[in-house]
């Protein structure tokens, strides 16, 4: 075998997207943060009494495509767990809707699917895997699953680390391999049932925080993309955030402050270097205030006020490339499982307030048969909720997605 051939042993090495037609421009025209404006007062929610259908939407999509054509990117989904199907029927099978022309990233949620994992994404040269565990499945890795003890403030000895070595080991081995699904919920079973003799809820979130901190710093070692699952968890989202951040610039003290490029790429260097808000459930202001921080680190402020019209669009077109958050959406979490007024108004304004180019779309599915429509079908959502073409709003959140993948 050729040294620079994929091995089929390694699923991340085998993905591959030379060969295909990207379907970009140099003349990028997607918005930065600073250009999102969007007057929420003014949004209804009657885009959803026309939603196209996922089978529409992907119709659409495909049609004229170009051989080879990356028609979507899905950045989220389950599919090795091949169960649970929900888009394809007896009239509308995979042979239907080929996955052919669609990149996807398929995400354990616990190391009890790590090598399913794995071995579904090296199947294709299309599919990459995510590792971690998902804030759902702490509970598989509790030591004393019959909790007889208590272990006080020294909550790692409820846990076992080994996930952790073999986490990082895997990373060693698959250059390409992706971490997730990550994250925090207070909504989990897990956080729910915990013994209250124990701490209940809030040694649960502690456990949460610290599992999911565990692996947020693993992806940056690695320098690798992270997918976040973060339900009804904002602000302890953002105190891991502020955590991090501030622990980086107590390290940076000492550094000269006139070398602000050096103390910034030692702050950007302790976050992932992009992590995917997936299935986003939070508000528009929980959007603005993620990448408020976004600014905050990579220190944009000021300095953009004062360049004039053409350094600033140069200087926002090369941030794009930095961009840290994205922010992921998909018709199976948001458009199906919102369904009050309320819900759907919340959505349709977070959609809204996200720059162009930090938009992902997900199928967030749990069978391969549902890919290709459940991809389509967020793309279908996202472009009824922003009121933009179908195709458009596949090419740029394809363009983000694969940035996203390959960071």
């Amino acid at each position: 075998m050729d040294a620079l051939s994929p091995s089929p042993s390694c699923p991340c090495c085998s993905f591959l997207i030379e060969g295909m037609f990207l379907p970009w421009t140099e003349d990028d025209t997607t918005n930065s943060i600073d250009e999102v404006q969007t007057s929420l007062k003014d949004l209804t929610i009657s885009a959803y009494d026309d939603l196209m259908t996922p089978t529409e939407a992907w119709k659409m999509i495909a049609d004229d495509a170009k051989p080879d054509e990356i028609l979507l990117v899905d950045t989220h989904g389950h599919p090795h767990l091949q169960r649970g199907i929900q888009y394809a029927s007896e009239t509308t099978t995979a042979t239907d809707y080929s996955a052919k022309g669609v990149i996807s990233l398929t995400c354990a949620v616990s190391p009890l699917d790590w090598k399913d994992t794995l071995e579904y994404a090296s199947q294709s040269p299309t599919i990459l895997p995510a590792l971690g565990i998902h804030p759902w499945y702490i509970g598989d890795i509790i030591v004393d699953k019959e909790y007889t003890s208590s272990h006080g403030d020294d909550i790692e000895k409820y846990l076992r680390w080994d996930w952790l070595n073999e986490l990082e080991t895997h990373l060693s081995q698959h250059p390409h391999l992706i971490v997730g699904e990550i994250g925090l919920c207070k909504m989990a079973r897990f956080v729910r049932e915990f013994p209250k003799e124990f701490g209940g809820k809030a040694t649960a979130l502690r456990l949460q925080k610290l599992v999911f901190r565990k692996q947020m710093e693993l992806a940056a070692k690695f320098s690798r993309s992270v997918s976040v699952h973060c339900v009804n968890a904002h602000g302890l989202f953002m105190e891991v955030l502020r955590d991090i951040l501030n622990e980086a610039n107590d390290d940076c003290i000492g550094i000269d402050t006139a070398d602000k490029s050096l103390m910034n790429k030692r702050l950007r260097g302790v976050f992932p270097p992009a992590i995917a808000m997936h299935s986003f459930t939070g508000t528009a202001h929980h959007v603005q205030e993620i990448l408020s921080f976004e600014k905050e680190l990579l220190n944009q402020e000021g300095a953009k006020r004062q360049r004039n019209q053409k350094k600033q669009h140069m200087e926002e077109s090369s941030n794009k490339q930095d961009g840290l958050f994205y922010f992921g959406f998909s018709h199976a979490v948001n458009h199906v499982m919102c369904t009050s007024d309320k819900a759907r108004r919340k959505g349709t304004e977070a959609v809204c307030v996200v720059p162009s180019d930090r938009l992902l779309v997900e199928s967030d599915v749990h069978a391969s048969e549902d890919v290709v429509l459940g991809t389509a079908g967020a793309v279908a959502y996202v472009a009824s909720a922003r009121g933009e073409a179908v195709k458009e709003v596949a090419e740029h959140t394809t363009r983000n997605g694969l940035r996203f993948l390959v960071s």
